[in-house]
């Protein structure tokens, strides 16, 4: 049902994308807080989700309407984290800030980066170039289940995720790239070699995004980020492969166009 939420949003019209992904940013925020706190870190959460929201909300009005003072207001927006920790007399004023700050940068940035793919292609909104990374995101970790659960006998990372294999990650990689090749011609604005490109970014990334969450989880020894999708964890259990990916792809297209 998720999918088929967050695909049509991507879809439909970029307001409706907006929304979800507004939705999904600070959803995942929140969660982040929530995990950090388990630490003893007190996130400043008011001013935090304000900057993550006003970040997300003014790539979307620069991309699609040309407004660019929005980045402004969300840079200025952002020293109050700094200066109203002075206020709050909490423990471990410095590592709230930096928590704070990760947190955006884990996750807003990625989110606010994706409006900008298809612009930076096509120079229009283009839902597809949008939905082509989930696409292969989902592709690459369903597959690389898959053959690790037939094939697996390599573990790939056991010390933060024991179940991934070198099996797995190289099937998953292997579908992943096929199947980009072969929807490449109906994706306007990227080529084959862009196409090739960004599934490898996807393959190498997704994994690392995947790792990384899992080393953030294991470290305060929960299952799940979150509930809020019952049986399939929280927002950052979804998004922890994508949000990795997303820099990674816009790095990439910037250089290239």
């Amino acid at each position: 049902m998720f999918v088929v939420i967050l695909t049509g949003c991507i879809f439909i019209h970029p307001i409706a994308f907006f929304i979800l992904f507004f939705a999904i940013n600070i959803l995942g925020l929140l969660e982040f807080s929530h995990m950090a706190k388990r630490m003893h870190i007190f996130i400043n959460i008011p001013v935090y989700v304000l900057c993550g929201s006003m970040l997300f909300t003014a790539g979307f009005l620069h991309a699609y309407w040309g407004y660019r003072d929005g980045y402004l207001w969300c840079f200025i927006t952002s020293f109050m984290l700094g200066i109203w920790e002075l206020y709050r007399k909490k423990g471990n004023a410095f590592q709230n800030i930096a928590f704070a700050y990760y947190g955006l940068l884990y996750l807003s940035l990625p989110f606010t980066l994706l409006i900008y793919l298809p612009y930076m292609t096509t120079g229009a909104w283009k839902p597809e170039i949008i939905f082509f990374p989930f696409l292969l995101v989902w592709l690459n970790d369903t597959f690389a289940y898959l053959c690790g659960s037939r094939f697996g006998r390599h573990k790939l990372f056991p010390r933060i995720s024991p179940k991934k294999s070198w099996e797995g990650a190289v099937g998953g990689g292997v579908v992943t790239i096929l199947v980009a090749l072969l929807i490449a011609p109906y994706i306007e604005g990227l080529t084959i070699v862009n196409d090739i490109i960004i599934s490898c970014i996807v393959v190498i990334f997704g994994i690392f995004g995947d790792l990384l969450e899992s080393m953030f989880k294991r470290s305060i020894e929960i299952k799940d980020s979150g509930n809020i999708m019952p049986g399939h964890g929280g927002i950052l259990d979804r998004f922890d492969a994508i949000i990795f990916v997303i820099p990674a792809i816009f790095v990439y297209l910037k250089f290239v166009y």
